[in-house]
């Protein structure tokens, strides 16, 4: 037995260590990939690498679908001979390392403030997370921008711009870099003496040496372990950015919520700036939000508060705070610390967070003080001696297209073969026009000494457009840069033009022209307008145009043709041109075209099936097998077959219910009666029937049936009693009557009738009885109620239709002048409509339109006011507003589920100069290409209101919409039902 036991222990104890060396052993220790490939996903299911064989025949290893690397920090940028150096210093704003996946830095220059890096304004890259520098060839100031590009090729967001900074300016005596610097000058030899007065302030010197806040968009692994150790923290939709920072304050009493970032070094007197962007929801109630600094001193005692503190509204969209804050004596370190301040109830949200060192006076960090003190255009052509810059003083990819005078590269000083498709750019961004807005210098260069061109400030939505003055029998136009093309392709040209009020005598030109391969212009296409639109708005035109056979070129060109007139007025402006390839399969079949005007499929026959395009109409036929089954014309128009509406139907603006409310609904209750009931002379019950009174409608009650009395003589009392929602009783309160006499015996037909409105009746169950009895007869006399199985009595409720308010009145003698009152019901269509800006003055710019909210600082809170005619007056001059209803079609909302229109009245007979109207306003919830009815009542409750207004005064972009107005398709209509 003891062996036994000793074997089996044994036995277990080998299991074990064989066990244990098997979890030990790679997975994949054993096995390989044949002839494929090894995907790798991530937590959400999302690719993240492919290792093997890939899809084009190679095999590597392949990183896609990485998430966005962290933002670089704001580059530093300084003025050089010839350009400007940007340095970067391996740090980013948002993350503590770089990215395990860095690919590069991409350094990207343009001289618009603001700009978005594109292709166009990339001008080098740092392959080193370390850091680097590179220098920029210039003659003007640049803003620059850097971004991170990992692996896989995505791209950080930009980081913060640095600039506008340009080149150093050479003087007579040239100072070679670096030849005096620092142990070159003798102690104080740069005194205050030699500083002119404020030639440095604080513009001048370099304030913020970077974002101390660590992870400031909450998007890196360090905010997610911070959340990860705190309940009432979690992650949210950021500003702007991915992901912002949530806390809960939903509590019993005020509770501060607290979240610790980090710890700061600091010194006495350091300065910070402060600031981030927050919001919280609808049903947040507190004290305020706030970014602190606490500081400490070396035994960790709190000495005070560097707060930036926001006092939020509730529900607002994300705003931002900031202050500056200095450490108090004694201070030796600060933590960073989120806070959501006594609060009781609902969350509040915090993004892009910022901590920056201020730099004060006496602390002018190095090179601080550069290119902002430099004049414009003080290094010109004249200041470089020839030759001095060469391809050694030209770093690699430093010169684009941007620094490059037009016309001045051609063919000889190309080297044979140095040309290859990875050294071209071939529609980076899909438009073949260079400087299409002319803000890059090539046009204004080109027209330079041409004073019937200019380039001048004031574009469409950019800085600048370009100007030309008509003469008279004259064609004058700036062609643009040449693009090869193909026979047969599609292009779409596009161009913003406007002229002066006065303009007069000469049309606006936006042509291609077509050239072989030879160079001789062969033809052409485009747009001219004899007749453009002469108000000072910019407009647009736009049009498609083929390439015809045997054409290599195309160039756009904009122009004024004034070709026939003697006389000619005004100017015209240009601005945002636009070539652009429509993208088609080729063919006259099924086929698909998507250019910028939209998308068009046509069907097998070579017709359009789908059109959603703009400045078209827009259709959609859906077929099978080759028949069309359903159409959705220009006009919205629909043909289907069967049709299942889940939910509302509505009708030229009034829901299905609305029409079917019109109508009588016939029989709502009944009862038959086949036997006998007999009463006295003391009232005695006979048949109860109930319904639902609606105090909208309008009911029928009614009785019919046989009396039978025992004796002749006397009469029958018939009673219609109603008990409300109780048991009705011969005592209930008596509604009608009828009274019949009964000269003999024997059967008698018999009825009683009344008609009442729901609201006579009153809202609910109402439960009838009628009552009978005998009186004024012999004695002893009685009278029975019946009806047979053949010939039944009838007791029955009728729905006759909508209440009809009572308009009859007394005529006693015949002779009255006054006609009796009259229930009408009519629509009136709008007579003037229109937005008006800032809830001031009218906006010409949206015509008819009715605008209702705010969307940008361009026209403000805007609001609208819409007219009825002088009729409306009429009608309702001494009368009585039964109901009111206004019709609107809402094209468009901020939000594609809709909006809120908000519906006031006003007493303008005519479209005013500036905005007014009554305070009293009604709330209706809208959605997006919706015409309806609405009911207006509680608002247009007097009979001295003539029109409606839309009046939200919330910036809240729910309330921001557009109605249709006056001449266009669905324009406003008011429906009052009166009576007069």
């Amino acid at each position: 037995m003891a062996n036994d036991l000793a074997r089996l222990a044994a036995r277990i104890a080998d299991l074990e260590r064989r066990f244990a060396q098997q979890t030990r052993t790679s997975q994949l220790a054993y096995s390989s990939i044949e002839n494929g490939a090894l995907d790798v996903y991530d937590e959400n299911g999302s690719l993240r690498a492919v290792i093997g064989q890939q899809p084009d025949g190679t095999t590597a290893v392949n990183i896609v679908n990485a998430p966005p690397p962290p933002t670089p920090s704001q580059p530093t940028v300084t003025s050089v001979l010839g350009g400007v150096s940007a340095a970067w210093e391996g740090v980013f704003s948002d993350a503590a390392a770089p990215p395990l996946d860095f690919a590069r830095i991409e350094v990207h220059a343009a001289t618009l403030d603001n700009f978005i890096p594109t292709p166009a304004t990339l001008r080098g890259t740092f392959e080193s997370p370390l850091g680097s520098t590179l220098t920029i060839p210039t003659d003007q100031p640049l803003y620059v921008r850097l971004l991170a590009r990992n692996t896989s090729g995505t791209a950080s967001a930009p980081s913060a711009q640095s600039g506008p900074v340009g080149p150093a300016p050479v003087v007579a005596r040239e100072i070679l870099d670096g030849i005096v610097d620092e142990t070159a000058l003798a102690d104080s030899a740069v005194s205050q003496a030699k500083l002119r007065i404020g030639a440095v302030g604080h513009n001048q010197l370099a304030i913020g040496t970077g974002n101390l806040m660590p992870d400031p968009s909450f998007e890196g692994a360090f905010t997610e372990q911070l959340v990860a150790a705190s309940s009432e923290w979690r992650l949210t939709e950021g500003n702007g950015s991915p992901r912002g920072l949530r806390v809960d304050g939903t509590s019993s009493e005020p509770t501060s919520r607290s979240l610790l970032i980090t710890e700061l070094a600091v010194s006495p007197g350091d300065r910070f700036f402060l600031a981030f962007d927050y919001r919280t929801s609808a049903d947040w109630a507190g004290d305020s939000l706030r970014l602190y600094l606490r500081w400490q001193d070396k035994a960790g005692t709190v000495l005070d508060y560097g707060m930036a503190i926001a006092t939020p509204t509730p529900g607002a969209d994300w705003a931002t705070v900031s202050q500056q804050v200095q450490a108090p004596a004694g201070t030796v370190a600060a933590t960073v610390w989120l806070q959501n301040f006594q609060a009781t109830v609902g969350t509040a949200d915090f993004d892009n967070a910022q901590i920056r060192t201020v730099i004060g006076a006496g602390m002018v960090l190095a090179e601080s003080i550069g290119a902002l003190e430099l004049a414009a255009e003080s290094v010109t052509g004249e200041k470089i001696v020839a030759n001095t810059i060469t391809a050694r003083e030209v770093m690699a990819l430093s010169l684009t297209g941007d620094e490059i005078a037009t016309n001045t590269l051609t063919a000889r000083h190309i080297a044979a073969g140095s040309l290859t498709a990875s050294r071209l750019a071939i529609g980076t961004n899909g438009n073949l026009v260079a400087d299409p807005s002319y803000e890059s210098g090539i046009i204004a260069a080109a027209i330079e000494g041409k004073p019937e061109y200019a380039v001048e400030e004031g574009g469409n939505n950019s800085a600048k457009c370009l100007r030309i003055t008509p003469g008279p029998n004259t064609y004058r136009w700036l062609q643009h840069a040449t693009s090869p093309v193909l026979p047969g392709e599609r292009y779409w040209l596009a161009a913003d033009y406007k002229t002066s009020a006065d303009f007069a005598g000469a049309k606006v030109m936006l042509y291609a022209g077509f050239y072989d391969e030879a160079g001789t212009r062969v033809s052409s296409d485009g747009i001219a307008l004899s007749t453009p639109v002469t108000d000072g708005s910019w407009q647009r035109i736009s049009k498609i145009v083929t390439v015809p056979p045997n054409i290599t070129k195309v160039n756009v060109r904009v122009g004024i043709d004034a070709n026939g007139s003697e006389t000619t007025t005004g100017i015209a402006y240009f601005d945002n041109l636009e070539c652009r390839a429509v993208l088609s399969t080729p063919g006259g079949g099924a086929r698909a075209e998507l250019s910028p005007q939209g998308l068009r499929l046509y069907d097998e026959a070579g017709d359009e099936a789908v059109s959603l395009t703009t400045g078209t109409p827009n259709y959609l036929t859906l077929t099978n097998n080759g028949t069309a089954v359903a159409t959705i014309d220009q006009d919205g128009n629909t043909g289907v077959g069967d049709l299942s509406v889940a939910g509302r139907l509505t009708i030229a603006g009034d829901p299905i219910e609305t029409y079917l409310s019109g109508f009588a609904r016939g029989l709502v209750a009944i009862d038959y009666q086949v036997t006998s009931v007999t009463a006295g002379t003391t009232d005695y019950g006979f048949v109860e029937l109930s319904l639902d009174a609606d105090t909208s409608r309008m009911y029928r009650v009614v009785l019919d049936c046989y009396a039978d009395p025992s004796a002749s003589g006397g009469e029958l009392v018939l009673a219609l009693k109603d008990g409300g929602a109780n048991t009705p009783s011969i005592s209930s309160p008596q509604i009608q009557s009828a009274i019949y006499p009964m000269p003999t015996a024997g059967y008698r037909r018999i009825h009683l009738e009344t008609i009442r409105s729901g609201a006579a009746f009153g809202a609910g169950l109402r439960r009838l009885l009628v009552t009978f009895r005998c009186q004024n007869g012999p004695s002893g006399q009685t009278v029975r109620l019946f009806g047979g199985t053949s010939y039944p009595g009838l007791m029955y409720i009728e729905d006759l239709g909508p209440h009809i308010p009572e308009t009859g009145q007394y005529n006693t003698g015949g002779g009255t002048t006054t006609p009796p009152k009259k229930t009408y019901a009519k629509t009136y269509a709008a007579s003037w409509s229109g937005s008006y800006a800032n809830r001031g003055s009218y906006n010409s710019y949206y015509g008819s339109k009715c605008l209702q909210g705010y969307y940008s600082s361009t026209n403000g809170m805007q609001a609208s006011l819409i007219g009825f005619p002088s009729a409306l007056a009429t009608d309702l001059s001494g009368a009585t507003i039964q109901k009111a209803e206004v019709y609107l079609y809402f094209d468009h909302w901020y939000y594609n589920s809709g909006g809120k229109a908000i519906i006031k009245a006003h007493k303008h007979t005519s479209r005013p100069s500036t905005f007014s109207s009554d305070s009293e306003a009604k709330t209706i919830s809208w959605g997006k290409n919706v015409g309806k009815w609405v009911d207006i009542t509680s608002v247009f409750d007097s009979t001295s209101w003539r029109g409606i207004a839309l009046d939200p005064n919330n910036s809240d972009r729910t309330y921001y919409g557009r109605a249709q107005g006056v001449e266009q398709t669905y324009p406003p209509k008011l429906r009052v039902t009166y009576t007069k």
